[in-house]
């Protein structure tokens, strides 16, 4: 085990397994693939491991901290409530550390999901991870913007195919016009989301919010889309997909793709003695209905120490929401 650690730092690889995307939930996930690679491989390297996944690719000629210095406007887009979790600490710098203007833009209810609350969650679970949300928007400093799409329901195998879920949502409205709305509005200079292909967990919903992410800061940026007409027109300075690149998710082949361009550091100091991950450890306490993901997230909170971020270019690197997904 050891050997293939080193071998796998000297190349700066992990062990490629996926031959497609993975269809996951946050729970199997977190407690699959955070549980058994952190508890089985914890004697074995970790170390010599930890220290291989620090590394950027290359070093970025602008930083995010940088960039937030300046006093950046941030957006955060998701599709479920708690997704600000997985690339929390970031946005807790960014409201708390900071005190630059946050925006959380979320598509759903979370009304697929389950309810830990012992009695249930009255009147509904969507109503209820909607109070979760707003507490935990105002914990981070955020301004909420909380839309009610579908969510696809568990379990897991009954899921639609993404292509299949980008049309249930289209018969509401264009999410990309909901994004080009509110990015014409807030006028942020940096957007965070998930990674199109896999989406931090391999959820459909995570992947597919992310491309309708970035055909909205396309929209947001176009004087000739005639359904944003009477709004001014705003160009988004950096777009950045949090990704899964933690060790042990990268050894079983349950990472989000590289390249890596950037890693943050989470255990930087937010506010009084608290690190940026201890205001989002902190946060998860509010998403009650989830109560189990979220004491798993807190369990192994100690083990992760960065943030692993990607910047991409929107109007280069171009994911159709509607791509059809086979099999």
């Amino acid at each position: 085990m050891i050997g293939m650690i080193l071998r796998i730092c000297e190349t700066g690889k992990g062990i490629q397994t996926m031959t497609g995307p993975k269809l996951t939930t946050r729970r199997t996930f977190l407690r699959s693939s955070l549980a058994t690679g952190f508890l089985g491989l914890a004697g074995a390297g970790t170390a010599s491991l930890g220290a291989c996944t620090t590394i950027p690719k290359y070093r970025p000629i602008e930083t995010v901290d940088q960039i937030l210095l300046q006093g950046a406007r941030v957006m955060w887009c998701a599709p479920h409530p708690d997704d600000e979790t997985l690339v929390g600490p970031i946005l807790a710098q960014c409201g708390v550390g900071y005190g630059n203007p946050l925006y959380f833009l979320v598509l759903t209810h979370g009304d697929g999901g389950e309810c830990c609350i012992e009695g249930g969650c009255n009147p509904d679970l969507a109503t209820v991870r909607a109070g979760e949300m707003k507490k935990v928007a105002e914990a981070f400093h955020a301004e909420l913007q909380h839309e009610n799409y579908f969510n696809a329901s568990l379990p897991v195998e009954s899921f639609p195919k993404r292509h299949e879920i980008a049309q249930i949502w289209m018969k509401k409205k264009d999410p990309s016009f909901v994004v080009a709305e509110a990015i014409r509005r807030f006028k942020p200079d940096l957007v965070f989301t998930f990674e199109p292909t896999h989406g931090f967990t391999g959820h459909p919903e995570h992947q597919l919010f992310s491309r309708f992410v970035t055909m909205g800061i396309r929209r947001a940026a176009d004087e000739q889309d005639e359904a944003l007409k009477g709004q001014a027109t705003h160009n988004v300075h950096a777009t950045y997909y949090g990704l899964n690149r933690f060790w042990p998710l990268v050894m079983f082949g349950a990472a989000d793709p590289e390249p890596v361009t950037e890693i943050y550091d989470m255990e930087r100091i937010c506010r009084d003695n608290q690190t940026c991950r201890d205001v989002m450890v902190e946060a998860t306490k509010l998403h009650q209905s989830q109560d189990r993901d979220m004491s798993t997230l807190r369990t192994f909170s100690g083990w992760m120490s960065h943030v692993y971020l990607r910047r991409t270019d929107p109007f280069t690197e171009i994911y159709d929401p509607f791509e059809v997904v086979e099999g």
